[in-house]
């Protein structure tokens, strides 16, 4: 077990006893995922922002409906179960971090860099609105 300071390397044991790491390619590989696995979680979080605001427009729209048809509601449930996977996701990203590996660090932010980039383009002209075409 390392200590609670950051430290490079290569041997590492990444949030399950099956994905443990020893050697460079093992890292690299491990650093790829792991990027990868940060651009979806910041996918999944615009992508829920995107269908609140497209499940706010068409609920403006729409006659007032019950507290409960909105509780039970397809969409509510889906975005319920969005919200736990992005929940998971970003747990298992701050436990990924707290391995204190500075090349898994370096991943995590390299990989919210690149989700960000990929997905919240459109925030680019107002956090309100989404850009023209």
């Amino acid at each position: 077990m390392h200590g609670m300071s950051f430290h490079g390397g290569v041997t590492e044991t990444i949030l399950f006893s099956g994905w443990r790491i020893s050697d460079t390619s093992g890292l690299i590989g491990s650093i790829v995922g792991i990027i990868l696995l940060t651009a979806l979680y910041e996918g999944l979080k615009s992508y829920r922002e995107h269908l609140f605001a497209s499940t706010t427009f068409l609920r403006r729209n729409q006659p007032q409906k019950s507290r409960n048809a909105l509780l039970f509601s397809g969409i509510h449930l889906f975005q319920t179960l969005l919200h736990v996977i992005q929940l998971v996701l970003g747990y298992f990203l701050m436990f990924i971090f707290m391995t204190y590996n500075y090349w898994l660090c370096i991943a995590i932010a390299a990989g919210t860099a690149l989700g960000y980039w990929l997905f919240a383009w459109n925030k680019v002209n107002n956090e309100n609105t989404v850009c023209c075409s």
